[in-house]
């Protein structure tokens, strides 16, 4: 009898299987609607940046369900990926606003900024493919805080990954520049509900920062490794000082690669009730803390160039004054015969 083959990271069978398991678990993202969640999600996000004293004001969403995730009047079969709102004081969900639908451009700033990280939900197994929705996440979240002008709130809805990553540089980059006022765990299945294709997601409320101001963050920087259904895993030590904050219970995703992940369990029917109470939560520490909303100047101020603003002035600036055709230094037109 001989002995099972050792697993191998380059086997060409596992790494076949692990490409199909993917291609399910994004064929099931794209085919089953998350709205129903999101809605629930927006709901009580809505009720917190009010309570926050977020009342007015320009708004940027951007991701999956964008236009749920602004509360605008509900289309059946009608996804916006980037949606700019401009919202009056006196504004009631479900009324019509004055939207673009557009990409901001780079020297924009807005009160508020939603961000629906791409594929946040969805159970990856090819280490590569994990690891390029880590980078582009990082990298729009990083982005989606610059937008946000200081004072205003940055709203992100990613994969657990972006928290749990044992190294923390992204983190470190988001948190130089914004404070977390809190964070919520959704368990696995909140957005879709096919076992075994969907991860945890975490909800994370930012206030970007103004420049030279101390921070009044709570802690997400780094992880610690907890003990869980007989594994090790990486958990953010933000969620390991606040259990309250992850709806459901924590447990180990052990994986085909690599070391196990988190993920957590729940009860079906309970996401509306768990995501209120986790957002007063963190209503309550802001407000403890000082990190309520700070209205912006009445009218805008001088907006940043952009990048190729400022090449164009610096071509202008640099390019050798035009020389005049010699028919000209002649006193020529061109026209005699």
């Amino acid at each position: 009898m001989t002995s099972p083959q050792p697993y191998r990271d380059d086997n060409p069978s596992m790494h076949d299987r692990r490409l199909e398991a993917d291609h399910i678990a994004l064929e099931d993202h794209a085919s089953t609607s998350a709205r129903p969640a999101h809605r629930i999600i927006a709901t009580h996000l809505w009720t917190m940046l009010h309570n926050l004293g977020f009342t007015h004001g320009r708004v940027l969403a951007v991701g999956d369900d964008a236009a749920t995730l602004i509360r605008l009047p509900h289309t059946d079969g009608t996804s916006f990926l980037s949606l700019i709102a401009d919202l009056p004081a006196a504004h009631t969900p479900g009324d019509p606003l004055p939207v673009q639908l557009r990409v901001p451009k780079a020297h924009e700033r807005f009160d508020v900024v939603l961000a629906s990280l791409p594929y946040n939900d969805v159970r990856l197994q090819d280490p590569q493919h994990v690891l390029l929705r880590r980078t582009v996440q990082a990298e729009l979240a990083v982005t989606m805080n610059k937008l946000t002008r200081p004072g205003g709130y940055t709203v992100l809805l990613a994969s657990h990954d972006l928290l749990d990553h044992p190294f923390p540089e992204a983190r470190r980059q988001l948190h130089r520049g914004a404070d977390l006022l809190g964070a919520v765990r959704l368990p696995a299945g909140a957005h879709r509900h096919l076992p075994g294709l969907d991860l945890p997601t975490d909800l994370l409320v930012l206030q970007r920062r103004p420049g030279g101001a101390g921070t009044r963050s709570q802690d997400f920087e780094d992880t610690t490794t907890i003990h869980v259904d007989d594994r090790d895993v990486e958990i953010n030590t933000y969620f390991d000082n606040h259990p309250d904050q992850v709806l459901g219970t924590i447990g180990a995703d052990p994986l085909a690669w690599g070391p196990a992940a988190v993920t957590v369990s729940s009860t079906p029917g309970r996401l509306d009730r768990d995501v209120a109470e986790a957002l007063d939560n963190i209503t309550t520490h802001a407000r403890r803390t000082g990190l309520t909303y700070t209205p912006g100047p009445t009218r805008p101020g001088p907006q940043e160039p952009s990048v190729a603003d400022l090449i164009r002035q610096h071509q202008r600036e640099t390019a050798p004054a035009p020389r005049p055709h010699p028919r000209r230094e002649r006193g020529h037109t061109g026209l005699e015969r």
